[in-house]
């Protein structure tokens, strides 16, 4: 007798496949060793939405960039450290068990990937859109080899078309311009008739982790360029949350408001292993090796500001930005401020944050009322209360998107860069962090986050826990997928 479908081996077949699916993408989850929540998440939704779920897994849940671009990494990074060890004079490192409050940051990123803190730097806070747009107007004016940037988001219109006709004019000196932008980010752009122009006008504009339906295949496609940094004549350099973009017309629909944000200037040698991220960066992308100019042969400030500049991404040491910030919040003793724009932290960082405000520290963390992103959002707010019980504070600041990211501990040791609070920013993208430690620079800092304070109002616990039903379910339903986010 022939058995087929009509005699009920069908539902029998589906249920070994569900079974073959579960164990087999369950499996891989569970050797790749993710954090528990991150494990966690993925098998429930293996097992509860199994054709969705293992889509998605085999879309979004590995960090995979591709086998030639993973090999190319290798070497590329390994070049960038012995660029950097090469370029730094010994004097100018900051030794191991330094006597100062960065120290243990210092140690931390130096163990893990042999970059320095170097000494020798002038510092400069530049609070807002207008001051940033106006120095960086000056340096690239004032430019003679270089000048070498990298963005997330670069849309055309207001200030921005002011910086790149001063671009243009320094290409005509002789200056060598590059300009590279994140594919997701910057897709207006670089699909734009103007993009053409620019580049016949000297600019190279390269384009960042390509993404199209057919590289989901080859790699994953929410792996970001999430860095922002600018580079001139490999002694001046910028990082912060700033984009290439005119707040006053960038994303005036969102309904979130005009975006804040914040740069850092240096002037000094730390400058060096900031071009060296670029060049990585544009070798990742291009293949082309960047030739190096000759370093200014006298400090610009001795002994100056210690600064060490830490890259991470999926290709780099990838476990480092989490430890970096977990030592920065367990070092804090009087004071620790947070600012981010999207605030989804993991288990380790949570738990972090409610010893340090138990143990007498005082926790502010500053995030925008609204952002335009609705899962993490919603998912951010399902901390709120275990962090309010622990005697955080919390700001919900109300005059915009505030998309300033920095941390700032005892008011004498900054993070400033493109990194949020969550984990997209921790294990998945591209990101620069600055840890300096300067009394002047953090000063400056405390007094703009004060600024924040003034048009934020202040959580109340019980107020918070007044809210709806149905919000406390969708916060904790998305909470579910925050490992995921």
């Amino acid at each position: 007798m022939t058995l087929t479908l009509q005699d009920g081996w069908y539902p029998i077949i589906v249920f070994i496949a569900y079974i073959l699916v579960i164990v087999l993408i369950g499996g891989r989850v569970l050797i790749r060793k993710k954090p528990i929540g991150v494990t966690l998440s993925w098998i429930l939704l293996i097992i509860v939405l199994p054709v969705v779920g293992v889509g998605l897994y085999l879309l979004f849940g590995e960090s995979y960039v591709g086998f030639y671009r993973a090999r190319r990494a290798k070497y590329a990074f390994q070049r960038f450290v012995e660029t950097v060890s090469t370029d730094l004079q010994h004097p100018l490192v900051i030794p191991q068990q330094f006597d100062d409050p960065a120290s243990p940051l210092w140690d931390q990123t130096f163990g893990a990937m042999k970059l320095p803190a170097v000494r020798g730097n002038s510092v400069s806070l530049l609070p807002d859109a207008d001051s940033a747009s106006a120095q960086l107007l000056h340096d690239i004016d004032q430019a003679v080899n270089s000048i070498h940037m990298e963005f997330y988001i670069c849309q055309l219109g207001g200030r921005v078309d002011g910086i790149f006709a001063a671009l243009a004019k320094a290409v005509s000196r002789g200056v060598d311009v590059r300009v590279m932008c994140d594919s997701v980010g910057s897709r207006q752009f670089l699909r734009s008739d103007a993009l053409d122009s620019l580049r016949a006008k000297g600019i190279r504009i390269e384009e960042a982790l390509h993404a199209n339906l057919f590289r989901v295949l080859l790699r994953r496609q929410d792996l970001r360029m999430h860095r922002k940094i600018i580079v001139v004549d490999r002694w001046i350099s910028y990082t912060g949350s700033m984009n290439l973009v005119d707040p006053v017309l960038f994303n005036k629909d969102a309904g979130v408001g005009q975006w804040i944000d914040l740069m850092v200037r240096v002037v000094g040698p730390v400058s060096v292993p900031m071009k060296a991220i670029l060049d990585y960066d544009w070798y990742m992308e291009t293949h082309e090796e960047v030739s190096h100019t000759a370093l200014p042969t006298k400090l610009e400030v001795d002994p100056g500001v210690p600064i060490q500049m830490v890259p991470s991404g999926p290709a780099i040491a990838k476990e480092n930005l989490l430890n970096l910030l977990l030592t920065a919040i367990y070092s804090a003793r009087t004071t620790l401020d947070i600012t981010t724009p999207y605030f989804v932290p993991d288990d380790a960082i949570l738990t972090a944050l409610k010893s340090a405000a138990q143990r007498g520290v005082k926790v502010r963390i500053f995030l925008p009322i609204n952002n335009d992103s609705f899962l993490a959002k919603h998912a951010g707010r399902s901390f709120f209360d275990e962090l309010l019980v622990s005697g955080v504070h919390i700001f919900p600041f109300k005059k915009g998107l505030l998309h300033t990211k920095c941390v700032l501990v005892d008011n004498r040791v900054a993070l400033v860069g493109s990194v949020n609070l969550d984990m997209r920013s921790i294990w998945l993208n591209f990101e620069i962090t600055a840890v300096i430690s300067d009394a002047m620079l953090c000063q400056s800092l405390a007094s703009v986050i004060q600024g924040y304070q003034l048009v934020s109002d202040k959580l109340d616990l019980q107020r918070w826990r007044s809210r709806s039903l149905a919000r406390r379910i969708l916060e904790n339903a998305t909470r579910l997928l925050s490992p995921l986010l």
